[in-house]
């Protein structure tokens, strides 16, 4: 499998997001209005993405029920990746930690891998 991941944090764009599909879905979550998937928090969809310079945290995310790093090693295609079934109203907040919370993981396993070890085996 291709590593389409690599260097996505340095270049900013990640390509499963700037699809037509994903616009599309994007656009549907907003005419719904519905609140924030994970919280059920309220989402400021007519809002700024950015104030004062920092991210809005109620702004719309459209977030992926199964994540796009874990569709990718399921072998998804793009097309089923972005599809309406598999995307979610989310605000930026949950978004962002729910993304922070997959990378750890992610990390914690390629660690794992690297080493054959755990933390607590170097104990």
């Amino acid at each position: 499998m291709p590593n389409r991941w690599r260097n996505v944090r340095a270049t900013g764009k990640d390509p499963l997001l700037g699809t037509a599909a994903h616009r599309r879905n994007r656009k549907h979550w907003q005419r719904l209005r519905l609140p924030c998937a994970v919280r059920g928090r309220a989402i400021d969809y007519d809002g700024p993405n950015l104030i004062n310079g920092r991210q809005n945290p109620r702004a719309l995310v459209v977030g992926h029920i199964i994540s796009r790093y874990e569709a990718m090693r399921m072998g998804w295609p793009e097309s089923r990746i972005n599809s309406l079934a598999n995307t979610r109203p989310e605000c930026r907040a949950c978004s962002n930690k729910s993304g922070a919370q997959l990378g750890f993981k992610v990390q914690q396993a390629n660690a794992k891998v690297k080493t054959g070890r755990t933390d607590r085996d170097r104990w």
